[in-house]
């Protein structure tokens, strides 16, 4: 579910337009929705993730619902523990965690968090977590920042042993974090896709050389997609519907990480758009999604299809072409 709407734009359309995609995304055989976190940007509004998947989760029951992503390193982790096993009781098991370092230096100076103490934070947090969700009667966590020394949460994981872990990142300290500590990498929709496929293999060295099941807890994706007629089409509405949102994570400090981790947002120039988007018909957009799946083990595609400005209309077209045209190719390819 995506921050396209601002501080001033009407809540109750917004809640409108994402339960009418939801519901028809659930009748088109979508999977899973996901939604993520930002603090204090009134550019782009996110309703807070655990507390927004609860309220629209009633409107499609069959999906999973994953917090896409949030900023591990602002929360505390005793109070998100707590909020996922209450997300994870209310859709029946159905939760799955995704987290991240944030970025935004507004975000950890209104948080009164020192920006340099993100890494210790998240790791110490999510180990923390964890222990928190384990089957101990006492928990006994000793950290540098965080300690709890008593009895377990009083709500058990509904999902055994334990929601699903997704980390996010698209540098590698991230990936190889992701392959150490949690059960998959979210691949976020910057890197190229040659970019994407070197850092997957970064996490699949990652996990063999700690003598891990490389292929566990499975490949969760975003790519940024758009589907048209022709390849030309899709690569100009693309680059009408990216410009916005691009430009508002810049402002947010997103693009200094990005350029660090070699893996910017690139232009607005055809080669770039095509080397990060997926383009096309629904048989070309089926073919690259079933590449993805053959190539780098993908089996979880999150789709994007709100942007910045884009009519409900259109961005309703775009689930309906994904679902009546694309989901059945990919299944079809899928068969063999």
């Amino acid at each position: 579910m995506t921050a396209v709407w601002n501080r001033n734009d009407p809540p109750q359309e917004q809640f409108a337009q994402h339960r009418e995609l939801l519901q028809e995304s659930e009748k088109l055989g979508f999977g899973l929705m996901v939604a993520g976190q930002h603090l204090l940007g009134n550019e782009l509004r996110y309703y807070q993730p655990v507390p927004y998947l609860t309220y629209m989760s009633q409107f499609a029951p069959s999906m999973e619902v994953a917090t896409g992503i949030v900023l591990m390193s602002l929360v505390n982790p005793v109070e998100l523990g707590e909020q996922l096993l209450f997300l994870d009781a209310v859709t029946n098991g159905k939760a799955i965690m995704g987290v991240g370092l944030g970025y935004a230096e507004h975000e950890f100076r209104a948080s009164g968090i020192p920006h340099n103490t993100r890494v210790k934070r998240f790791e110490e947090g999510l180990e923390l977590i964890k222990e928190l969700w384990s089957d101990k009667k006492h928990v006994k966590f000793d950290g540098e920042l965080f300690k709890v020394d008593g009895p377990q949460p009083s709500v058990a994981p509904t999902r055994k042993p334990r929601p699903p872990i997704w980390i996010g990142g698209q540098g590698e300290k991230a990936i190889r974090r992701a392959a150490r500590m949690a059960d998959a990498w979210y691949a976020p929709p910057f890197p190229t896709h040659e970019g994407l496929a070197r850092l997957r293999e970064v996490f699949l060295e990652e996990r063999e050389a700690r003598g891990m099941d490389p292929l566990a807890g499975g490949f969760p994706l975003r790519r940024e997609l758009i589907i048209a007629d022709t390849k030309a089409e899709a690569r100009e509405l693309a680059k009408q519907r990216s410009a916005a949102r691009y430009d508002v994570y810049l402002k947010w400090g997103l693009g200094a990480k990005l350029d660090s981790d070699n893996s910017g947002f690139g232009s607005q120039e055809d080669e770039d758009i095509d080397a990060r988007f997926i383009l096309g018909n629904p048989e070309e957009v089926a073919e690259e999604l079933d590449g993805l799946r053959r190539n780098l083990g993908m089996d979880t595609f999150v789709f994007k299809p709100q942007w910045l400005g884009l009519p409900h209309s259109e961005a309703m077209k775009q689930v309906e072409l994904f679902g009546d045209r694309v989901i059945p190719l990919v299944e079809k390819a899928e068969r063999g």
